[in-house]
């Protein structure tokens, strides 16, 4: 049934839906402001880095076997102005307002009010691992966002009675737009339509063009492999298999071993990977699976039968994803479990609780006081959060003034024990190091060891002054760097070839003497 009222109708609901998600992308600004724009940052710098290097004169620069081409080349086309977080966090901005914005429309589609939609909403937003996510700039992000809202567009294809053809050709070039931003999320969007076209086999033409359309995204990916002299589906995903099995010392990447293919990974060590393999898959599998627990009680065959669809994605996704070292990949499946969770509490309260309870008075607001619980607890954690990365700028903008006052023009001026430490007016805004994850592609795209020698005392010092570092940052991680780092660390007044500065926090600074 259609008509004109109908339609206005629904435009006035997407109205609705789009100013209703604002709040949530108000929020993720407000954070950034909170903390003066330094949330952690993750494998954000590798992306930057790789941005700055791309070259449509040689197509070798748009290939990384550690990230997608998508999030890198967006960071390029990007307008460049100040510090480099600062489009990143935009970036958040929006997408937490398509996931907000898609996630209102899914709940107002089973029949939820507007109050219990935004409710339901907030408590998926306010999920400390999706908020987290949300407020961290780099490619998981993206990944999430996209892939939650092609799934709930897939979702949507196959429950309406008349589905339109470019719901599946949107839904298959959202998942494949993930997979652009997150190599695992292609596995992920093959296992999700595999899974779609088993339990509703009437809607497979619908389900192959959505595979079709995913396929067409990520060709862009496949052109650049190929292009750049690559196979088609390489990556680096040895690597995440091999930090499964072993214990790596960032700040000693150089010394990690060739990893080789990834079975001649799991087969070097199959104890080890058993071992790690299936405590992963037991973390994850149940924590993306145990909200479709209402699902199955709801007398709504329709209800039931998506939950299905989703339980075998998530065991066949929790397999795949158990093989590698990632706390992250849970994420890329947790907004649509969660969503899972919401509908079918509703469900049941509509279909078994409400008929029972309708008279009594204590009902209502024992379930308000319930969701009022929910959403501060998930806030507090929230909240501590900010707290920590407010903390962790303060520590990084007095170290910049510092920095400033030395005379330091060049972030490279300054090598630092600390992995997550950025400027915000010292470019290229991330100090010298020595191994760690952020620098695996710049490292791997130069072809150059990581970072400043570790080898012994006077190598440091002498390979800090072939590259022109002027000011050591030394944290209480450094005792995993090296040895004599710890000994300056420990005892600052006591250097040959290094003077000491000051102290701010927990890290000391030292100048070295020429």
């Amino acid at each position: 049934m259609s008509g004109p009222g109908l339609e206005i109708s629904g435009w006035k609901a997407v109205k609705h839906n789009a100013f209703a998600a604002l709040p949530f992308a108000v929020v993720i600004a407000l954070v950034g402001i909170l903390t003066d724009f330094h949330t952690p940052l993750n494998d954000f710098w590798g992306n930057h880095y790789l941005a700055q290097r791309l070259d449509v004169r040689d197509l070798s620069t748009f290939y990384d076997g550690f990230y997608p081409v998508g999030y890198t080349v967006l960071l390029r086309v990007l307008p460049r102005f100040g510090s480099p977080a600062l489009p990143a966090l935009g970036i958040n901005v929006v997408l937490t307002w398509l996931l907000a914005f898609s996630m209102l429309g899914v709940l107002r589609l089973r029949g939820l009010g507007v109050l219990p939609s935004l409710t339901i909403a907030s408590l998926v937003f306010l999920f400390p691992q999706v908020f987290q996510c949300l407020n961290t700039p780099g490619a998981d992000s993206g990944a999430m966002v996209f892939f939650t809202v092609g799934t709930y567009v897939l979702l949507a294809a196959l429950l309406a009675p008349t589905p339109r053809t470019w719901w599946y050709v949107f839904s298959g070039g959202l998942l494949g737009m993930a997979a652009l931003w997150r190599y695992h999320a292609l596995p992920a969007a093959t296992f999700l339509l595999v899974t779609a076209a088993l339990v509703y086999r009437k809607q497979i033409k619908g389900v192959m063009l959505a595979l079709a359309s995913c396929a067409v995204v990520y060709g862009c990916q496949v052109a650049v492999n190929v292009l750049s002299g690559h196979s088609p589906f390489q990556t680096y995903q040895a690597f995440n298999i091999y930090l499964h099995v072993h214990n790596v010392n960032w700040y000693h990447t150089a010394a990690t071993p060739s990893v080789g293919t990834p079975l001649s990974v799991i087969l070097s060590d199959r104890s080890a990977f058993l071992s790690s393999y299936f405590a992963t898959f037991a973390g994850i599998f149940p924590a993306l699976s145990a909200p479709l627990i209402l699902c199955f009680l709801s007398k709504d065959r329709r209800l039931r039968r998506t939950a299905a669809l989703w339980l075998g994605f998530c065991f066949l996704y929790s397999g795949l994803v158990a093989t590698a070292d990632s706390g992250r990949a849970v994420l890329l499946a947790l907004p649509v479990s969660l969503s899972f969770l919401a509908v079918s509490g509703h469900a049941l309260w509509v279909e078994r609780i409400r008929a029972r309870v309708s008279s009594a008075a204590w009902p209502r607001p024992i379930g308000a006081v319930a969701v009022a619980l929910l959403l501060g607890a998930c806030a507090t954690k929230d909240i501590a959060s900010v707290v920590s990365w407010s903390k962790a700028s303060h520590h990084y903008r007095a170290l910049e003034q510092v920095f400033v006052r030395e005379g330091i023009t060049d972030a490279r001026q300054v090598y630092s024990t600390d992995l997550y430490l950025y400027f915000h007016d010292l470019p290229p805004f991330r100090p010298s190091y020595t191994g760690g994850w952020i620098d695996l592609p710049p490292y791997h795209a130069n072809n150059e060891a990581h970072g400043v020698s570790l080898a012994s005392e006077q190598a440091f010092i002498q390979d800090c002054r072939d590259r022109g570092i002027r000011i050591v940052h030394l944290t209480a991680g450094c005792k995993r760097a090296a040895g004599f780092l710890y000994r300056i660390y420990n005892s600052p007044r006591d250097v040959e070839s290094m003077r000491f500065i000051t102290q701010v926090g927990r890290s000391r600074l030292f100048r070295l003497e020429w």
